[in-house]
């Protein structure tokens, strides 16, 4: 839920602040965070899980390897690898597809879902991509790349909504990098340097020559970053302009370096108020989290190392620049504030811890960050934890332990919030946690049905990936400033996140008015005034004066999603109705497909709040001191007509006022 999440984030920042710049000690014993009951469990018999469930509101997406009898004999019926769709409260299964192409016995590219177009996409070893229907699972497009070995097994990214950038989706391949539209179609294509394969080498955000004379924006030194088995590091820019290679053995004076965690944003050791390129890399005696300095040349330089474990985990960044690393001996926490308590890495748990640590942010009041680690033992278990900054250093608490009912090895995170969470493990096991408060009234399990409404995001706040990608950066430099010894820093630090909440305020707004318009009872709408071929579907009305009405006074004139005219009645209102209208998510764009089918203009202003309706058909925005106003199933619209969710069923009436 869009709103949701915005008070999460909002929450987040400001226990971050309170803990760190107020001073406020937060002592383990005074948080709590519990483990939900099991609501359901599903024995998947269908090879294993190796990356955690995507949780998207009421449907549940879980990615499996393939059961076969033979290590290269045919998949057993049923069960090969692919997806599973379930509802997330019911268990429920709503489709499945089978990925039979690809032959590894294990699936590690993490699964994509980009909202905007309703679509998952996958990476597979068989070096296939291919992008789904989130409600109905029907393949839309896949696309073949050249597999070695492993294939696809890093994890995607996707760049929508951008204003400087087309909308895209990146992959690292086998044998380099792809960027492909949300069509299928292919925009670039970037082969590794000296042969290079990748392996688990998902991908990252990064800033390069970041100029900071200039507006956060994406074209101001926002890169995607990889690596490669030969330690290689590169990047390019979200159109696949600019790549750009660099050797690991040249900068850390070793070879046999392998890159196989993405890369991300963290900052430099005894430089706040700036940032660089953090990675985990794999070495021949163990891995080292290593973060590298631009240099105006265009070179990396070494900033600092912190030597890990061996075969590290895919590492956790959480904000204010807290790292969390994991490998066969320990889990760590990594600071890089100007503070003595961040000299040395804290301890969090004992390995092994080989997979994915992954954020479990939702609604609870405990004062910290929560995440969760898979322990990789024969009887593999998951932990949660709670980590803060207690004015002198990062302090964590040991939260709960989740052993599965049918043991086997982990590497799969847990997907979800604190509150709904999902778990799977190399035994094809499944289980599902939450409070029986947290399951919605309607736990209908047909995702197409009449009360069924997807709004979900890839982000934490709402906002596009490149603009919440900005807002961390603010805020880790910011929040480093602040353990600076200079009050310039500090204050700088100070502006700095009061910039942020700033940025936050149009997305607050939203949170805050969509609770507020979701209190109380909505007025029902007569369903009797509609023809029957409207039933169960999305319909828009609208209703014009009569100094604006092209017709008779009082006419109700409906239309087909065809344009085709049903019926027509005389009352109180001049109107124009549209039914049969399908697949809407939110006002904005059934509103669009409304006034296409209508025959009126429907023009639009993007403001800080939203989207502003201005005109619909011989309704002028400021005619008369009148506005476009809409209702939906009976109650006043308080949001931006592209934040407003609609149902499959909800009636959208637009009254010029």
């Amino acid at each position: 839920m869009r709103s949701a999440r915005v008070l999460v984030f909002a929450i987040l920042l400001f226990a971050i602040f309170s803990s760190s710049a107020l001073g406020h000690d937060v002592e383990p014993q005074d948080v709590t965070w519990e483990l939900p009951p099991v609501q359901w469990t599903k024995d998947l018999d269908s090879g294993y899980v190796s990356t955690s469930p995507l949780v998207i509101d009421d449907l549940l997406i879980v990615k499996v390897g393939g059961s076969s009898q033979n290590p290269s004999g045919p998949w057993e019926d049923g069960k090969g690898p692919g997806i599973y769709a379930f509802n997330t409260y019911s268990g429920e299964q709503i489709w499945r597809y089978e990925h039979n192409q690809s032959r590894s016995g294990f699936e590690i590219s993490p699964p994509v879902y980009i909202e905007h177009y309703e679509m998952l996409i996958n990476g597979w070893t068989s070096g296939y991509i291919t992008a789904h229907n989130i409600e109905t699972g029907e393949l839309l497009w896949s696309h073949e790349t050249e597999r070695i070995s492993w294939g696809i097994t890093g994890k995607p990214l996707s760049i929508i909504g951008d204003q400087f950038y087309h909308d895209s989706i990146h992959l690292a391949t086998e044998t380099g990098v792809i960027g492909l539209t949300p069509n299928g179609t292919v925009m670039f294509e970037h082969s590794f340097p000296d042969n290079a394969t990748g392996y688990r080498n998902g991908l990252g955000m990064i800033l390069l020559d970041y100029n900071f004379s200039l507006p956060f924006t994406s074209q101001n030194g926002m890169f995607i970053a990889t690596g490669d088995e030969k330690g290689g590091i590169h990047a390019w820019k979200a159109d696949g302009a600019g790549f750009t290679s660099w050797d690991l053995d040249d900068l850390l004076g070793l070879s046999g370096w392998k890159v196989r965690t993405p890369p991300f944003i963290t900052s430099l050791l005894d430089e706040p108020e700036t940032f660089g390129l953090g990675v985990v890399v794999q070495g021949q005696n163990g891995g080292e989290f290593i973060t590298l300095e631009y240099q105006e040349n265009g070179s990396l330089e070494l900033n600092a190392m912190v030597s890990l474990g061996i075969a590290p985990a895919i590492p956790l960044l959480l904000p204010a620049g807290v790292v969390v690393t994991g490998d066969l001996s320990s889990v760590l926490a990594h600071c890089s504030f100007n503070s003595p308590g961040c000299e040395n890495a804290t301890l969090v748990d004992s390995g092994p811890v080989s997979g994915e640590i992954t954020s479990l942010f939702g609604e609870y009041n405990s004062g910290g960050m929560s995440f969760a680690i898979p322990h990789n033992t024969e009887e593999g278990y998951w932990t949660g934890h709670l980590i803060w900054w207690n004015e002198t250093k990062l302090g964590t608490s040991l939260q709960w332990d989740w052993h599965p009912e049918k043991p086997g090895w982990i590497t799969a995170g847990v997907g979800g919030t604190s509150e709904v969470m999902a778990a799977a493990n190399d035994a094809s096991w499944l289980e599902v946690r939450f409070e029986n408060t947290s399951a919605p009234e309607n736990n209908s399990t047909e995702i197409g049905g009449d009360n069924s409404s997807y709004v979900s995001n890839s982000t934490v706040t709402g906002l596009s990936m490149v603009n919440e990608l900005f807002l961390v950066v603010i805020l880790m430099v910011s929040m480093g400033a602040l353990f600076t010894g200079t009050s310039n820093a500090k204050r700088a630090g100070s502006i700095g996140i009061l910039l942020v909440l700033l940025l936050l305020l149009p997305t607050l707004n939203v949170a805050w008015v969509s609770s507020v318009s979701n209190e109380g009872e909505d007025k029902s709408v007569d369903s009797g005034q509609f023809p029957s071929e409207y039933a169960n579907t999305q319909v828009v009305c609208f209703e014009f004066p009569d100094d604006v009405w092209d017709g008779e006074p009082g006419l109700s004139l409906f239309l087909n999603e065809n344009g085709e005219e049903i019926s027509r009645s005389l009352g109180n209102q001049s109107r124009t109705c549209v039914g049969g209208l399908q697949g809407h998510q939110n006002i904005h764009t059934v509103s669009i497909e409304a006034t296409n089918v209508a025959g009126y203009n429907y023009t639009w202003d993007e403001q800080p709040l939203g989207l502003f309706v201005k005109d619909i058909g011989l309704g002028i925005a400021g005619d008369g001191d009148r506005w476009w106003l809409y209702w939906v199933d009976g109650k006043h619209g308080a949001l931006a007509a592209d934040l407003q969710p609609v149902t499959n069923a909800s009636v959208i009436e637009w009254r010029f006022l």
